[in-house]
């Protein structure tokens, strides 16, 4: 993977020294690091190349900086930024490297997840499930809304809970399962996609990817690599919408939630179900993330099981009671 370009400019030049030192002792991080003492030089390298990250000392920054391509711009401060550059974020320059660099990648990381969810949206539409409660029908209802949709465009459900139990709900196994898809993604392979077409199942229309036999394993896959996954499925062209079965949400999700254009929860009446909403929605509000909660849509659902095992029964939901609540769900929002 060609490395990106992290730009360190500082008047102290030992300081951008010791950092740019530090850094590349981490042998994990993906940059080639150039450090600059003066604005002028670093004006004149910005002009002629591409610059991914730069980290300069608010006494640098300059208007003419901002119109450079550069890709992110954080101060590094000693203090209070001035207010002319208020709008740009800003790390304490004199704390440990460790914390220093932890903080850099986390803005770095956070802003990579925005790129990476516009670049997709552009071309594929994510679709969010989730609830924090139980017993709601909340994948039957991503289940119908998937089938619908893929009777008049390419949709693919991928259920991210640790027990879909979709083995017994399907009566029968499977050879792959999306696990066994993470796997070509974290090899980096080029044909990574072939692995995800190698495992799909059909539901009627509606392509799905067996959800992971070993549910626990799926917390040791991250974000980038979730990403990674949708940015191959956007760019092969094959899906309008991606629907995310996300069972119960929480600081795990936040990543690929905050990328889905649409976010539904289903809830049941009472006052149990009505505290845990307002906990989570305080946590998000405590969090940041009050972006993600203006695109939740709360659903109250029609009581719906399938009427037994096996993928027949699932691709009788469209024509329940679900399919009807999905129907009237999508001409009110999408006059579909």
């Amino acid at each position: 993977m060609k490395k990106q370009t992290f730009v360190i400019c500082d008047q102290e030049t030992g300081y951008a020294c010791g950092l740019m030192e530090y850094m590349n002792q981490r042998k994990n991080l993906p940059f080639d690091v150039q450090v600059f003492s003066s604005r002028e030089s670093l004006l004149s390298f910005t002009k002629e190349n591409e610059t991914d990250l730069l980290l300069i000392c608010d006494g640098l920054m300059c208007r003419e900086l901002g119109e450079q391509n550069i890709g992110r711009i954080v101060l590094l401060s000693e203090g209070e930024v001035s207010r002319e550059y208020a709008g740009f974020p800003a790390i304490y320059k004199y704390q440990p490297s460790e914390k220093l660099v932890e903080e850099l990648m986390e803005d770095y990381a956070q802003r990579a997840v925005m790129h990476a969810a516009l670049q997709i949206q552009k071309q594929m539409e994510l679709i969010g499930v989730c609830s924090p409660l139980g017993r709601c029908g909340k994948t039957c209802f991503a289940l119908t809304l998937g089938q619908i949709l893929a009777e008049k465009k390419g949709v693919l459900y991928l259920n991210l809970e640790e027990y879909a139990g979709f083995e017994t709900l399907m009566e029968r196994e499977f050879s792959m399962d999306i696990l066994d898809v993470m796997y070509f993604i974290r090899q980096k392979k080029e044909n990574a996609i072939f692995g995800l077409h190698a495992a799909l199942q059909k539901i009627g229309k509606l392509d799905f990817v067996p959800p992971a036999f070993s549910g626990g394993d799926l917390s040791d896959v991250r974000a980038e690599e979730w990403i990674r996954l949708l940015e191959d499925l956007a760019s092969c062209g094959g899906y309008d919408t991606v629907i995310l079965d996300l069972g119960m949400p929480g600081p795990q999700t936040l990543d690929l939630l905050s990328m889905c254009s649409r976010i539904y929860m289903p809830l049941v009446p009472g006052v149990m179900a009505d505290a845990k909403r307002k906990h989570y929605e305080k946590e998000m509000r405590e969090l940041g993330e009050e972006e993600i909660l203006e695109k939740i849509r709360y659903l109250n659902l029609p009581e719906t099981e399938p009427r037994g095992k096996g993928g027949y029964y699932l691709e009788e939901l469209p024509q329940g009671n679900m399919g009807i609540f999905v129907r009237m769900l999508l001409k009110e929002e999408w006059d579909t």
